[in-house]
C-alpha cells in the first residue's frame, strides 16, 4: 500500500507571504492611510499606565462597553486601586460581574496589584514610560495574565511607546489582507507586523486602531462584509476567494 508523503510546511504560512518587504511595507502604509481616513484618527489615552493595565486585564475576551462599565464601577465602588487591592475578592468580583470570567479576573487583578506594591512600594507605573522599551516589556510580562498584547497596550496607549498590540481583530484582518501568513500566531504577529510600520508611536497607534475597528465592523470573523470594504483591491482574501 502506497503511503502518502507528509505535506510540507510552507514557511510563508508562518511568516510573511512574500519576501518582497518593500511591497508589504507599502501595503501596510496604504491600509493605515485608507482606514484612518475612513474611521478617523483617535487621540492617545489619558489613563496612566497603572489604570491602563487594570483596564486591559478587564478587557480580555470582553466587549469594549462591558470593559468600560466594569472599569468605572471599580473606581466608583472602591475609589482607588489601593482599595481594590485590599478589598475582599468577592466584592471585587461582584463589581466586575458584567465582564467575562469575573471569577478569574478579580483575583488576578488583585494579585498583580499586590505584587506591584510589594516590589515598588506603591501602585504607580509611570516609571515604565522612561525605561528602554525592552526593559519595560520584560518588567510587565512577568505578571500572571500579562502577555505581549497587554504589555504593548499599556506601553503604546499610556506611554506612547512604539510597541504594536495585536489582538484577534488586528491579527485576522492582517492575515486576510496578506500582510502576514495565514498560520501566524498572535504572539508572532506582534514583531512581524511592527516591522512593516514606521517606528513611531503615532503610526503604530493608527495602524492598531484602524485594523481593530475594521475587524470589529467589516472584516468580522464570520461572513466578512467585503461589499462594504475599502480595501478589496489590495486584499488577498478578496482577490483569491471572492473576486
Amino acid at each position: 500500500m502506497e503511503r502518502k508523503s507528509p505535506s510540507k510546511r510552507d514557511p510563508r504560512d508562518y511568516g510573511y507571504p512574500t519576501p518582497d518587504m518593500e511591497s508589504l511595507t507599502a501595503k501596510a502604509g496604504e491600509v493605515t492611510k485608507r482606514l484612518t481616513e475612513l474611521y478617523g484618527e483617535l487621540p492617545f489615552s489619558s489613563k496612566d499606565p497603572m489604570s491602563m493595565l487594570v483596564e486591559i486585564l478587564l478587557s480580555h475576551r470582553t466587549y469594549d462597553a462591558q470593559t468600560d462599565a466594569a472599569y468605572e464601577n471599580l473606581l466608583k465602588h472602591f475609589g482607588s486601586w489601593e482599595a481594590v487591592r485590599d478589598a475582599p475578592a468577592a466584592e471585587v468580583q461582584e463589581a466586575i460581574a458584567n465582564v467575562n470570567f469575573p471569577e478569574v479576573k478579580a483575583p488576578r487583578i488583585q494579585a498583580v496589584l499586590r505584587q506591584i506594591t510589594q516590589e515598588r512600594g506603591n501602585l504607580n507605573l509611570d516609571f515604565l514610560c522612561d525605561l528602554p522599551i525592552d526593559e519595560s516589556m520584560h518588567w510587565l510580562n512577568r505578571f500572571e495574565g500579562v502577555g505581549p498584547k497587554t504589555t504593548a497596550c499599556v506601553l503604546l496607549f499610556s506611554c506612547q511607546r512604539a510597541v504594536l498590540p495585536v489582538d484577534t481583530h488586528v491579527a485576522r484582518t492582517s492575515i486576510r489582507l496578506g500582510l502576514i501568513g495565514k498560520k501566524v500566531s498572535a504572539d508572532a504577529a506582534h514583531k512581524l507586523l511592527q516591522a512593516l510600520l514606521p517606528q513611531d508611536a503615532r503610526s503604530i497607534y493608527n495602524f492598531h486602531k484602524a485594523l481593530l475597528r475594521h475587524g470589529q465592523r467589516i472584516c468580522v470573523f464570520e461572513r466578512p462584509r467585503c461589499n462594504k470594504c475599502v480595501l478589496t483591491d489590495i486584499c488577498e482574501y478578496y482577490q483569491s476567494q471572492l473576486k
